[in-house]
């Protein structure tokens, strides 16, 4: 990845967190917690996805960074969403945990060098796995939860007939 490339995903994992605030500002109050299909999330389940995905990526970077051949395991996304029971959590914490965690991690991108970009473990799911493959996961993140978000919206403004 070319300094510009890193650049461009550093700013959307930046404004990731705005983005995602303002699609759920988007949404109905009682579209909330409504899901298009029984298999999907609601918008509020996203969001807490969200914050429980941005804490476990801010400690697979430092881990990539700081740690030898770090393995980096995998999680079952929709089992964390039943077992914490989404629609339970407040979506008010959750906003103020991505929005730390993302200033924060934010930060440590800023001042990574590029021996650090190059330094890599080994994903549980899929191989070989470095930061800069990391950023490419993370950088857009938010932006494709927010654009579901947007999706479930639309979703729901058909069958509501608007």
């Amino acid at each position: 990845m070319d300094q510009h490339e890193r650049a461009r995903l550093i700013a959307m994992y930046a404004e990731g967190p705005s983005l995602l605030r303002t699609s759920w500002n988007r949404v109905p109050v009682d579209a909330r917690t409504w899901r298009p299909e029984p298999s999907e999330w609601s918008a509020h389940e996203i969001v807490v996805h969200c914050a429980d995905s941005e804490t476990y990526a801010a400690t697979r970077l430092r881990l990539l960074v700081a740690e030898p051949s770090p393995l980096i395991v995998g999680y079952d996304q929709e089992g964390w969403a039943r077992a914490f029971d989404y629609h339970t959590v407040p979506v008010e914490p959750a906003f103020a945990v991505i929005d730390a965690v993302r200033t924060h991690t934010h930060l440590l991108l800023e001042t990574l060098s590029d021996h650090d970009w190059g330094k890599s473990g080994t994903h549980s799911e899929s191989g070989s796995y470095s930061a800069t493959d990391w950023l490419n996961s993370y950088g857009n993140h938010l932006h494709d939860h927010a654009m579901q978000i947007q999706a479930n919206v639309d979703a729901w403004n058909v069958r509501k007939g608007s």
